[in-house]
């Protein structure tokens, strides 16, 4: 019995070892400057430079076609492109490894009312997916709970650290909430059902926002859940607000007026269409929640979700995009092709790529350090083959957090490998 045991734990620690070997490790600080020579520089801005140096040192862009000091390793990416660090919002990305294990599952809460639960404590920077994103360019995530009303309050994370303290780039500085939907159905009985529980959750939702803004902690005793609404109402917090059509939005830009919420941004699809003007005149952004979907009913075209990035800019409405079918992490990767759909649909090559970069970097609030290629930002950024929007041409070959020049290989790439090898001139 005891060496049958043996074996078996034997088993698992060096199957353990095996999976561990995976997931590379994390970069080490940068100890010289790099300059990166003669590429195409997507600097987000709005600007293209073609043929290009770029420099940063300590973890900072220090130059931009300046002279490349003499101690600088230097990488030769003619021919290739260079781009800021894209940013998946709205995701379960290093909340999730297996979806069908629930001890991996870290997204999901019984209660639909936790403003005070916080993801990055729960985020997972050892999660063998985090390499499979980084591959097409996501350098930074926001990981957010995947149900629930007011869910949780999220931070922004880069996609390279040893720890959730390592990773962490702004600490719980945004506030979740799904607006209750209004839903329909052709039994009577069940539409006052569904109606009695939207109204229930509506109430519960103004109740303990009337009740943050009275909210005055007493010494020793604290409400947890008002002190992680409280600072929306103050403006130290944003509130991301998730809503499923038009008649949403509408009550939702009245709620945080009713309240005074300093800073909101909305969610939605392009079931928003016709209240673009009202969403314009609030001043709200709004994140496009995955463009790669159905059109909002049987009557709208089926191009709308495609085309919809394009009015929200011809709006002048600051926008983004995510990918949040299901919040599902193991596809997020194909963020930077959301953006490419975006362009080829009528909006500008370089205002979708913004939406995936600074735009969201402004929507997070660390657009100062992230989001764009700038003097004095953090050099956070990846060199491709060829496009980065482009599903055809886009190969990442080198990538950087803070500097730190990243390991790019994982799990997939070891698996295509392995199996390239073994059926090379199979017929």
């Amino acid at each position: 019995m005891k060496k049958s045991l043996y074996k078996i734990l034997s088993f698992s620690v060096c199957i353990s070892g095996m999976v561990a070997a995976q997931r590379p490790a994390p970069a080490p600080k940068q100890s010289a400057p790099i300059a990166i020579t003669g590429a195409t520089l997507h600097t987000a801005t709005g600007t293209v430079l073609p043929n290009a140096s770029i420099i940063f040192d300590k973890g900072k862009i220090t130059g931009i076609n300046t002279p490349v000091p003499a101690n600088a390793k230097v990488i030769n990416a003619t021919g290739k492109h260079v781009y800021p660090g894209f940013i998946l919002v709205n995701n379960s990305l290093g909340l999730v490894e297996v979806s069908a294990t629930k001890a991996t599952v870290d997204f999901v809460e019984s209660n639909g009312f936790v403003p005070e639960v916080r993801t990055l404590i729960a985020f997972n920077t050892d999660s063998h997916v985090i390499p499979t994103v980084r591959t097409n360019g996501v350098l930074l995530t926001q990981p957010v709970l995947g149900n629930g009303i007011l869910k949780g309050t999220s931070s922004v994370m880069h996609l390279d650290g040893w720890n959730w303290q390592d990773a962490v780039v702004a600490t719980d500085n945004v506030l979740h909430l799904t607006w209750p939907e209004h839903r329909k159905s052709t039994d009577e009985k069940r539409n006052k059902e569904m109606k009695e529980r939207r109204d229930a959750n509506l109430n519960e939702l103004k109740t303990l926002f009337a009740r943050a803004k009275a909210y005055q902690p007493k010494t020793g005793i604290k409400d947890y859940k008002l002190e992680a609404i409280a600072p929306v109402l103050s403006g130290d917090k944003i509130l991301f607000a998730e809503v499923a059509g038009a008649n949403e939005a509408l009550e939702v830009i009245k709620f945080v007026q009713d309240y005074g919420v300093k800073k909101t941004v909305l969610l939605g699809n392009s079931g928003l269409e016709s209240v673009l003007d009202e969403i314009k005149r609030s001043g709200m952004p709004l994140i496009i929640t995955n463009p790669h979907s159905l059109p909002p009913n049987e009557s709208t075209s089926p191009r709308l979700p495609y085309e919809f990035a394009k009015k929200v800019a011809d709006q002048g409405i600051l926008h983004g995009l995510d990918y949040s079918a299901r919040k599902d992490f193991s596809d997020a990767r194909n963020l930077p092709f959301l953006a490419g759909t975006t362009a080829a649909y009528g909006l500008d090559k370089e205002k979708a790529l913004q939406s995936i970069t600074l735009n969201i970097a402004k929507i997070l609030g660390i657009d100062k350090d992230y989001g764009s290629l700038e003097v004095g930002k953090s050099a956070t950024l990846f060199i491709s083959d060829g496009d980065a929007l482009d599903q055809l041409t886009n190969n990442v070959t080198e990538a950087f957090i803070d500097g730190r020049q990243i390991d790019l290989n994982n799990q997939q790439k070891e698996l295509y490998k392995r199996y390239k090898e073994k059926y090379s001139g199979v017929e």
